[in-house]
């Protein structure tokens, strides 16, 4: 019993810790693929997060330490246009700190950009520039299903907001109410 237990807990680690890789779209440009996505997946709005690139190669050898090194060296020089409904902003992508890498990246260089998504649906990533000397010109959209789109957090709230400033306004009302029959008291 104790196995299945420990045995089940891990199988739902794993799963919890490749998501994030898994929730991003690939595509092959030139002699490399790139995956793109949100950072951390499933997003939600008013928390950071950002798009997030994922660069490898098609050779064979991905996990080998001589392709690591030659993706390192690589020029990389990326931006992302987020794009939700009429308005966008361009963000420079950077490599990202190892401390927010949650899984595993041999074979592969990591670049990020910070944002906080404030709406919820669908957001697309035009992403732009060079990976050594291939231009890069490609356009990525949560609406395909291949990576998250932006959703309430109202979802996994609690207590809900509501309630939290009901909770506020009554405690308010029953302050005043005390600080009004200290008055009437007084007065009499």
């Amino acid at each position: 019993m104790k196995k299945a237990l420990v045995f089940g807990l891990v199988v739902l680690m794993a799963v919890v810790f490749a998501a994030p890789a898994m929730a991003h779209e690939g595509r092959r440009v030139g002699d490399y693929e790139i995956s793109v996505g949100w950072r951390a997946e499933p997003a939600f709005v008013g928390l950071v997060n950002g798009p997030e690139v994922l660069i490898t190669s098609h050779d064979d050898r991905t996990d080998s330490p001589e392709l690591q090194a030659q993706l390192e060296a690589l020029e990389v020089d990326l931006q992302v246009t987020v794009m939700f409904g009429d308005e966008e902003i361009t963000l420079a992508l950077e490599p990202a700190s190892p401390l927010y890498t949650t899984y595993e990246t041999s074979g592969y260089v990591h670049y990020v950009a910070d944002l906080i998504p404030m709406l919820p649906g669908d957001y697309q990533f035009q992403v732009t520039g060079t990976i050594g000397d291939v231009e890069v010109d490609e356009l990525f959209d949560s609406a395909d299903g291949t990576f998250s789109s932006i959703a309430p957090i109202t979802d996994f709230m609690f207590p809900s907001a509501a309630s939290a400033d009901i909770a506020t306004l009554l405690a308010r009302i029953a302050e005043l109410e005390a600080r009004i029959a200290e008055l009437e008291a007084a007065g009499s």
